[in-house]
């Protein structure tokens, strides 16, 4: 069998500047096609799950994100937290930040300890736009997704609860926003653990 012929360069001189252009928006438009939605991920985990609560996250007038509550209403199920970006922030500024607000709501330094690799390793960078979904369907485990995609996972009943306690716990830096998430939701069966003052 013959080796593959190396491509010339010599042919994408002479394509055509709008067929390149116009292949490139057609990818682009399939892999957004590919996305699935906020809705739709959480549907595809949590089928009776619905939106309870969302609202937007600011800090000193800047804003960070929009974030959407979503809980199933009977017995089986859990809920998710979508938040949709509205500025870039570094992966590792997503991490730490993650560590310093486990700290402010009381977990000891040897939980953070024990909690920092996996923290470490949970996050992408995020750019205006972007959403992470957290989704927590059983109480060992939390799936991360970037985009729709699969990001990382967030092992432990201990460490998924004090997780998406940054939002909802009564001692978040966030208390309107938490408010806002949880609405008239309190006490649901599935957010009970966050349904205290």
């Amino acid at each position: 069998m013959k080796p593959l012929m190396p491509i010339a360069p010599s042919i994408f001189k002479r394509v055509p500047l709008a067929l390149v252009v116009s292949w490139a928006l057609l990818m682009n438009q399939n892999s957004v096609a590919n996305t699935p939605s906020t809705e739709q991920l959480v549907q595809q985990h949590l089928p009776q799950a619905q939106v309870i609560g969302q609202g937007r996250m600011t800090y000193w007038g800047f804003k960070l994100y929009d974030a959407q509550l979503y809980s199933n209403r009977d017995q089986e199920g859990g809920f998710a937290l979508s938040l949709q970006y509205l500025r870039k922030f570094e992966a590792q500024a997503l991490a730490q930040q993650t560590m310093e607000e486990l700290k402010k709501l009381g977990v000891s330094e040897a939980k953070r300890q024990e909690w920092s690799l996996q923290i470490s390793k949970a996050f992408k960078t995020v750019k205006e736009g972007d959403t992470i979904t957290a989704i927590r369907k059983s109480k060992e485990v939390t799936r991360l997704f970037h985009n729709g995609q699969p990001m990382s996972q967030i092992q432990g009943e201990e460490l998924s609860e004090a997780f998406f306690g940054i939002w909802l716990h009564p001692k978040t830096i966030a208390p309107q926003l938490r408010s806002s998430l949880l609405g008239q939701a309190c006490p649901t069966i599935h957010l009970k653990a966050y349904c205290h003052e």
